[in-house]
């Protein structure tokens, strides 16, 4: 194998820091929007992306290269098969899990905080900022659990990206391909380091969010 770990590593890293970001903000701006309905059809939304979450990478990847391919409705971005294709995929795999992480904790909280701040004698704009503070552990388990199922899927890399060596290989496709060859003890490797990945970015996030918790 030519391609080092440490280069798949942080690919690896890379593609899928961008992708669960970018569903964490999309989630964040969602439960802003969702939470503005009525109960009822906020839970009838909530309920609906409930469902994506236990939908297989692979058929969120097939959608995607459906989207992307040269025919595809995409396909003039010419992006299949780079790290731009695997991004736009975990996104899709990451949006339903940070969404439903934090959404009802969300619209639960909402109206207790404005309710607290203005009995206190706060103003509206005092709001935001306090429902944030308290909010700060859940939405760092969001960005944690979107991100852990980024970087762990591996339906969607291999669709999308091939696992071209050298350009769009990522962990769980340098496994796979690894395994596939027969050479297990690489790949038992590169899966040890993916392990250690999310456990040491899982618990570097937690701390963060204490200090911002408590600063």
């Amino acid at each position: 194998m030519a391609e080092s770990i440490f280069s798949i590593t942080l690919r690896s890293l890379y593609v899928s820091s961008v992708a669960s970001l970018l569903a964490f903000i999309a989630a964040t701006l969602l439960s802003l929007l969702v939470s503005q309905l009525t109960r009822r059809r906020a839970e009838m939304v909530l309920s609906f992306f409930e469902s994506l979450v236990g939908v297989p990478t692979t058929v969120i990847g097939l959608l995607v290269y459906m989207l992307l391919f040269p025919g595809g409705p995409l396909g003039f971005l010419r992006i299949l098969y780079t790290p731009y294709a695997i991004i736009i995929g975990e996104f899709f795999v990451a949006l339903p899990m940070a969404f439903t992480t934090m959404f009802r904790h969300f619209y639960s909280l909402r109206d207790s905080v404005r309710e607290l701040v203005l009995s206190l004698g706060g103003l509206e704009k005092h709001v935001p900022r306090l429902l944030l503070r308290e909010l700060t552990p859940i939405l760092v388990s969001s960005y944690l659990t979107s991100f852990s199922r980024a970087i762990g899927e591996l339906g969607v890399a291999l669709i999308v990206g091939g696992g071209i060596e050298g350009y769009t290989n990522v962990l769980t496709t340098a496994i796979a391909i690894q395994t596939s060859i027969g050479n297990y003890e690489y790949a038992i490797w590169i899966g040890l380091i993916l392990i250690f990945i999310t456990i040491a970015i899982t618990f570097a996030v937690k701390i963060a969010g204490e200090y911002i918790l408590w600063r």
